[in-house]
């Protein structure tokens, strides 16, 4: 017997070849039914019949074709609906159905469109025809099948991973938080005087461990945006004094690196509603990108200026009908980032090889946060970059919490 799986048969102890398919005959004519079957059990085809629209339907599940062939005129119940049920049905939606019919109108092929048909077979019946046209579906289906497995195999292999990685995260917090409490003690004398190298070996791992720190908890932080279970912690936020902190925080990271950090603020610029620490931390992931790729001696300006914001995200010049927003921006003269892997870089994990010496442009986790961190404020981000002469990251927030601010305050926080 044959197998659901297209296995090898076996009849009265001898070998049967692998069947092509199964296919599911739907006619109220047995002359039509027999003509059909008989042309695809030569094929090499197994041939369920049903003599009308309802026992086809009844016939569906146990059968388990992989394509039905439908003939339109039948008495109680037509092609056309018999055809809907199907792709109604979440289990049969893909199933493929071809339309055996005589009729030759347009509006009857666009009602067995409209009813979700995938082919049409016209009477007479010609036996090469039947062959191909089932035996294209039939591949399609099988090939589809094939990617939906590897795909749910895929997002199983994904959930497992991602899991994997947030409890191994979560636990490696704990320990590093008590190396850093330990180096702090050391570099404060708490624990007695200690020389300039020594003092020199403690920042050097003390900054290291911040690093490390920093990159653990952008991983947790977009596991929860991923999940809808961040929240914002929303204040009066004064842009000057955000972007004070965030240079000082990523000169001690960088260890005095000798690219020089310059400022263009517009004076006097007004607090706005948000997330202190998300948009620090945005700040220091770009400024840290910016002195990685800047060549030596090079500068790294950070920009802060109001604008107007359009529904789009994007500033404009008048701002009627806009609501104000602050747009801050991380420049630098380094490497730059070709045109095509503009966008991949705020992808999670998503790395961009340099024509440098090899060098990777992102983390592949830094650029994600900041794109969750400024989309939960109801803003947007963008990198404007020319190969070469260096690169700019501009994001903007609204002065006052957006919709999109509104929604992730009203979570859980994780």
């Amino acid at each position: 017997m044959q197998t659901s799986d297209g296995a090898e048969r076996v009849s009265a102890g001898i070998a049967q070849p692998e069947s092509e398919g199964r296919v599911l005959v739907v006619d109220d004519l047995p002359a039509n039914v027999r003509l059909l079957s008989g042309i695809l059990k030569v094929a090499g085809y197994d041939v369920i019949t049903a003599g009308g629209g309802a026992e086809a339907l009844a016939k569906l599940e146990a059968a388990a074709p992989d394509v039905v062939l439908l003939d339109v005129m039948m008495p109680d119940m037509d092609g056309f609906e018999v055809c809907r049920r199907i792709k109604a049905r979440p289990e049969s939606a893909l199933l493929p159905v071809v339309m055996v019919t005589a009729l030759q109108e347009t509006t009857d092929r666009v009602t067995a469109i409209e009813a979700g048909a995938d082919d049409f077979l016209a009477k007479p019946i010609e036996d090469v025809e039947v062959v191909a046209r089932v035996r294209s579906l039939v591949r399609i289906k099988r090939q589809r099948a094939d990617l939906e497995s590897a795909y749910d195999d895929l997002r199983r292999a994904e959930s497992m991973r991602d899991n994997l990685t947030a409890m191994l995260v979560h636990d490696l917090r704990t320990p590093l938080t008590a190396i850093l409490g330990s180096l702090e003690m050391l570099r404060g004398g708490q624990v007695g005087h200690i020389d300039d190298l020594q003092q020199e070996i403690v920042e050097i791992g003390t900054r290291s461990s911040h690093r490390l720190l920093a990159l653990i908890n952008d991983l947790l932080d977009v596991n929860k945006m991923e999940s809808g279970k961040m929240s914002l912690k929303r204040s009066l936020v004064s842009p000057t004094e955000l972007v004070e902190t965030a240079v000082e925080q990523i000169v001690f990271l960088s260890g005095g690196n000798a690219v020089e950090i310059t400022r263009a603020l517009t004076p006097d610029l007004p607090r706005m509603q948000a997330d202190e620490d998300l948009l620090r931390r945005v700040l220091i992931n770009l400024l840290g990108n910016a002195i990685k790729f800047t060549r030596a001696s090079g500068t790294v300006t950070i920009a802060a200026a109001l604008v107007s914001e359009g529904q789009n995200g994007r500033p404009t010049e008048h701002g009627e009908g806009c609501g104000q927003a602050l747009l801050m921006s991380v420049r630098d003269n380094g490497i730059g980032i070709p045109l095509e892997d503009q966008t991949r870089i705020f992808e999670k994990f998503g790395q961009v090889e340099s024509r440098d010496a090899g060098r990777k442009m992102s983390t592949g986790l830094g650029l994600t946060f900041c794109k969750f961190a400024v989309e939960a404020h109801g803003g947007r981000i963008w990198v404007e970059s020319v190969p070469g002469e260096g690169s700019t990251f501009l994001f903007t927030v609204p002065l006052s919490g957006g919709a999109a601010d509104d929604a992730a305050s009203s979570e859980v926080d994780g």
